[in-house]
């Protein structure tokens, strides 16, 4: 036998596993001195090092009657048994986004603090029966809140919430406290009445209603590397080894398995949101560019003619001489032009280099991707046609754009000169053949927008120098970071028009032409399909074109399916326009909210090889 490494550890104490009470006893003198802010300086202002610095086994908690401001991050990591946490009376504004990790808490008391909102995992707390969030500063409620598996007792009382969400008509609500708030729905003089005519007027209100949890449409096969300790199943033990690992990014040797991991707050987003959308994004992408095709180059009267929207399926394509060239449920070069983007940072470790592009893109248009049974790429662009042609394309990829674009000669006869020449998209210098590729460059690095722009210039001047089509790509990838960082949370329309405001200015630097700066500012500023006019003869491939409809669809707000179609149904470079609203709805939805068939009718091998590439990218960042 081989040898073997014992250890004598001393059992665990019962009062290890029980209590711990680090509670201020008061009388009702100091109750009051405390309630009116004059704090004892008994008060604990930070939970003690012996908790935040070793795991603990207590299975209840009492902090009441303290200072405490804010709870660490790694809290839940520490005490990972708790099923009672008792945080009455301190001075809390908030609570950490990891707090969704205490997957064991059953009673959470936290009345008299000042927390103003609930972070958006609280509703992961699968195991929680009783809240009490009464007398502090919340103006809303997770909208979910009502659907929590297990939550049957909620006091909200004494907030100043404006509005009670309808998810708490659900029948497992047995108790609903919701006095002394400012409520317009339900009426607050309905919600001062008590807990049985509260829920009775919910339920009432909301009947007929779905108030239970519906499925998620789309499941990723996630499958995990060695980055993380285990490939576990339970994806609870997941989460908690990357809010863990977020805490080790300056570790070497972690940083080596995990070079994109994303630092501690670099989003808002609870970690498998972030995972969703980075999902999202990318499938999101592929079905728009792929059932897009469906239209490409077609009148809208011709889109009318061959298709039927309600049923718009990868079957129903017309063969033709423009679509035959790929299978149904293929997507096309715009995709395979990301693929190209997600391949280099996956060789690369997170690294963004457009010697390595090039030479991929070159390979691409000789070959296809060979392991999915390509012969050939199709190079659909014409400026790429052009500096593929540049014998010194593959040592100086910057240089022969450049150059195309010094050399060629405006639609009026005047030499370009750079910068300053504005070219008319007839002279197809100014093409999209950059804008989709440049959504991947939104995901490395997106919590650091220097980085991101940095990158999406080097890979979007790999071929095109032209300066629209750099400020097109800069600001195609600022979406994508700014909507995985958290700026914009569902159905919230200042905050998506600060991310398109935002993306704008960024875009912008690019641009000293006037006259770029006013078209680009149009582009920026459209509101519906109607004033893009897709077709517009000259202009289908201009780059302005598709980053115009992707600004449209993020404002439309209609839903993936919807919006997608819309744009599908109306022609023009349907599938380039599709591919990049598609990217930048699937970042706000999410992979799991993609419509399903469309997302399945993607042809196997291919979606099979994007998942892969799609895991590894996932292992990169570090997350589960």
């Amino acid at each position: 036998m081989g040898n073997a490494e014992t250890q004598h550890l001393s059992p665990v104490r019962d009062d290890e596993r029980q209590m711990l009470d680090l509670s201020r006893k008061v009388n009702h003198s100091q109750y009051c001195k405390h309630v009116g802010g004059e704090f004892s300086d008994k008060c604990l202002t930070d939970l003690p090092w012996s908790i935040a610095d070793s795991i603990s086994l207590y299975e209840q908690l009492d902090v009441s009657f303290n200072r405490l401001t804010t709870l660490l991050p790694e809290l839940p990591l520490r005490i990972p048994h708790l099923s009672f946490l008792n945080l009455s009376f301190n001075c809390l504004t908030g609570l950490p986004e990891s707090f969704g990790l205490f997957f064991h808490l059953k009673t959470l008391l936290m009345p008299s603090n000042q927390i103003k909102k609930l972070p958006r995992s609280f509703t992961r707390l699968v195991k929680l029966e009783r809240l009490d969030i009464s007398d502090n500063d919340l103006q809303e409620l997770p909208e979910d809140i009502g659907k929590m598996e297990s939550l049957a007792r909620l006091n909200v009382s004494h907030n100043r919430l404006k509005k009670l969400p309808e998810s708490l008509a659900s029948e497992r609500i047995r108790v609903l406290l919701a006095d002394n708030n400012r409520c317009e729905f339900p009426p607050q003089s309905i919600c001062d009445e008590g807990s049985k005519v509260t829920l009775k007027f919910l339920r009432s209100q909301c009947s007929g209603r779905s108030t239970e949890l519906s499925p998620k449409l789309n499941v990723f096969p996630r499958v995990r590397g060695n980055v993380l300790q285990s490939s576990v199943a339970n994806p609870d033990s997941a989460r908690a080894q990357y809010v863990q690992s977020q805490t080790e990014t300056l570790n070497t040797a972690y940083r080596t398995k995990t070079p994109l991991l994303p630092p501690p707050g670099a989003t808002a987003l609870p970690m498998d949101d972030l995972r969703d959308k980075i999902i999202g994004m990318i499938y999101g992408a592929a079905v728009g560019d792929a059932l897009g095709i469906s239209t490409e180059f077609m009148t809208r009267d011709e889109c009318e003619f061959h298709y039927d929207p309600e049923s718009l399926t990868y079957a129903d394509i017309v063969r033709d001489k423009n679509r035959v060239r790929w299978k149904r449920g293929e997507w096309t070069s715009d995709f395979d032009q990301i693929m190209l983007v997600l391949d280099s940072v996956i060789q690369w470790a997170g690294v963004v280099d457009e010697l390595d592009f090039a030479k991929k893109l070159q390979g691409w248009a000789q070959s296809g991707f060979p392991e999915l049974g390509d012969t050939e790429g199709t190079v659909s662009s014409y400026t790429i046609s052009k500096v593929l042609e540049d014998h010194n394309y593959l040592q100086k990829p910057h240089m022969a754009a450049e150059s195309l674009l010094r050399s060629s000669h405006g639609c009026n006869g005047e030499e370009a000169t750079g910068d300053s020449v504005r070219l008319d998209s007839q002279c197809h210098l100014a093409d999209n053949g950059a804008l989709a590729r440049s959504v991947m460059l939104g995901v490395p690095h997106f919590y650091n927008l220097r980085e991101v722009h940095e990158n999406t210039v080097r890979i979007c001047k790999a071929t095109h120098a032209h300066p629209l089509c750099i400020a097109s790509a800069v600001t195609v990838a600022t979406v994508v970071s700014l909507l995985l960082q958290g700026k914009c949370g569902p159905r919230n329309a200042s905050s998506l028009e600060q991310v398109i405001f935002d993306a704008k200015m960024e875009g912008v630097k690019y641009l000293s032409s006037a006259e770029d700066r006013l078209d680009y500012e149009a582009c920026m500023n459209a509101r519906h399909l109607d004033s893009v006019d897709v077709t517009e003869e000259g202009k289908m491939t201009h780059t302005l074109k598709a980053l115009s409809v992707g600004v449209v669809s993020l404002r439309g707000q209609q839903g993936f399916r919807a919006a997608i179609l819309d744009i599908i149904m109306r022609g023009g470079d349907a599938n380039t326009n599709a591919c990049v609203a598609g990217a930048f709805l699937g970042a706000m939805c999410g992979y799991s909210s993609l419509p399903v068939a469309w997302v399945t009718g993607l042809q196997s091998r291919r979606r099979a090889y994007l998942d892969s590439k799609i895991n590894l990218l996932l292992d990169m960042m570090g997350i589960p």
